[in-house]
């Protein structure tokens, strides 16, 4: 009798190499993204899009990569939407904010914020970090989260002068006008937004694919320290013998 194939995906459900390409990818991307941020004033198309390499593009990719069920506090709902938003528009909008409290944002290391507020936020898209209840909860917590994102880059998009007045005073890496470059920026930032829309429209029809623990790894656990009686009652359970 030929011996069993080895396994090649684990509790993720997914294979190996799968998790291993998507961990690369995210990880390359997330350094592309940062090195974008190095001259934010060459374009505000260019330092856009390296903003959303970092929030949106990266982290999805970067939870992929994981093996197991993870339970970090930062993936609390409550909390991912808040710190999600409010960077948000902290960021894109800073005539909004305190000017003190403006200034000591983007004296922080926002490309560090902007990759922690996309995990925080896109681990509510996927089982292995989800929080929240699945279905339209979680679903309705994306779409929420990205309707600020959204609405800031049709802002950017139709407004009829340029928004942040540094980049009145230096030429565009482009050569385009300030206004074209906003504009630019908002098309990137717009088009960014919509796979976490998809991602909620998923989330809603498409049954989760990765479960903290099935029945088969609870049986091997529970061989494994002697418990018997407990195993052969999930077997009877489940309709087949040990």
């Amino acid at each position: 009798m030929p011996p069993p194939s080895r396994v090649t995906s684990d509790r993720s459900g997914m294979p190996r190499s799968f998790r291993l390409a998507a961990g690369l990818a995210g990880g390359s991307l997330a350094c592309v993204g940062l090195a974008g941020l190095r001259d934010p004033l060459a374009s505000m198309a260019d330092y856009t899009v390296a903003l959303m390499v970092l929030n949106q593009a990266a982290p999805p990719l970067l939870l992929l990569a994981l093996r197991r069920r993870v339970d970090w506090v930062l993936f609390d709902p409550v909390l991912a939407v808040t710190a999600f938003v409010a960077l948000s528009v902290g960021v894109s909008l800073p005539g909004l904010l305190d000017p003190t409290l403006a200034n000591a944002l983007y004296a922080a290391p926002l490309g560090a914020l902007e990759l922690l507020a996309g995990l925080m936020i896109w681990a509510q898209a996927f089982a292995a970090t989800q929080q929240c209840r699945p279905g339209w909860p979680a679903a309705l917590l994306l779409w929420l989260a990205s309707l600020p994102m959204t609405a800031v880059a049709v802002v950017w998009m139709l407004a009829d002068h340029v928004l942040y007045t540094p980049y009145l005073d230096v030429v565009c890496r482009w050569d385009i006008p300030p206004l074209a470059d906003q504009r630019w920026a908002g098309l990137a930032m717009f088009v960014a937004g919509i796979p976490m829309q998809l991602a909620a429209a998923a989330v809603l029809l498409v049954p989760p694919s990765i479960v903290p623990a099935d029945r088969s790894e609870r049986q091997v656990a529970l061989v494994a320290t002697g418990e018997r009686e407990d195993a052969r009652a999930i077997t009877e359970q489940a309709g087949g013998p040990l």
